[in-house]
């Protein structure tokens, strides 16, 4: 017997040639062992009996071969890996649609959440129906305020996520910005910390918007709104600026 064909011309030949063969690796051989009897290597074939594919783990048209022999030889073994290598799939498409982390991009809710905090956000369907007052939360800004942040020249991507407390819910009354900044409803403060324990801008910008502010007086809040404050009433350009958040806008 000889180890290749190569030195062979004629095709009739290098058909009628037989060579040596030995299974590439140890667990292979066992099994060949073990199912059908053969012990002695190499064994001796003629070349025209072998498949025209070069089954090396570098030919892309011996995959499928070499994956049906595997799944062959030890199917356990190889749907197993097969499961742990594709499980990252189906939990990123669950993390992108139902969980995901957002960083404090700004001071507003200071001093609860610091700029460059990361939270976990929950997105799972029937997020209105589980907020209850004084809930954080992330929502997609209403038109009010993209028109707000684009006047002021910054642009917004449609990823764009905003963080606020919920201090209003529907049906709550009078609504009402004093001359201070601070917020009422139905004849109480709006719940929430202490919203003076943060730093103010030093331009006080603020000051201007709560003065055209859309929020500063409502008599009644609607079925499907909420009214969002931040935690630092001296930046946070909130309700009291833009007015009430629909609540199709909540996200997390």
């Amino acid at each position: 017997p000889i180890f290749s064909t190569t030195g062979i011309k004629n095709d009739s030949d290098k058909n009628k040639a037989r060579l040596a063969l030995r299974p590439c690796g140890w667990k292979l051989q066992q099994q060949l062992w073990k199912r059908d009897g053969v012990r002695d290597w190499p064994i001796e074939i003629e070349a025209g009996m072998l498949s025209n594919v070069a089954t090396t783990r570098f030919n892309i048209d011996s995959a499928i071969p070499r994956i049906t022999s595997a799944f062959q030889r030890d199917w356990k073994l190889y749907t197993l890996s097969l499961a742990i290598a594709l499980t990252p799939i189906p939990l990123a498409l669950f993390a992108r649609n139902f969980v995901s982390f957002y960083a404090i991009p700004s001071a507003s809710m200071e001093p609860t959440l610091l700029k460059g905090d990361v939270l976990v956000v929950e997105k799972f369907p029937g997020i209105y129906q589980r907020t209850k007052r004084n809930d954080i939360v992330l929502f997609n800004p209403p038109e009010s305020l993209t028109k707000i942040i684009t006047d002021n020249g910054s642009k917004l991507s449609s990823t764009s996520l905003f963080v606020k407390r919920i201090v209003g819910l529907p049906g709550d009354q009078n609504i009402r910005l004093d001359d201070d900044g601070n917020v009422e409803l139905n004849g109480m403060a709006a719940v929430g910390p202490d919203r003076t324990l943060c730093a103010d801008e030093p331009l006080r910008l603020i000051d201007k918007q709560l003065r055209d502010g859309k929020g500063k007086e409502l008599k009644e809040l609607g079925p499907s709104e909420v009214y969002v404050l931040g935690d630092c009433k001296a930046v946070s350009v909130d309700s009291r600026v833009w007015g009430a958040l629909p609540k199709e806008n909540l996200a997390g």
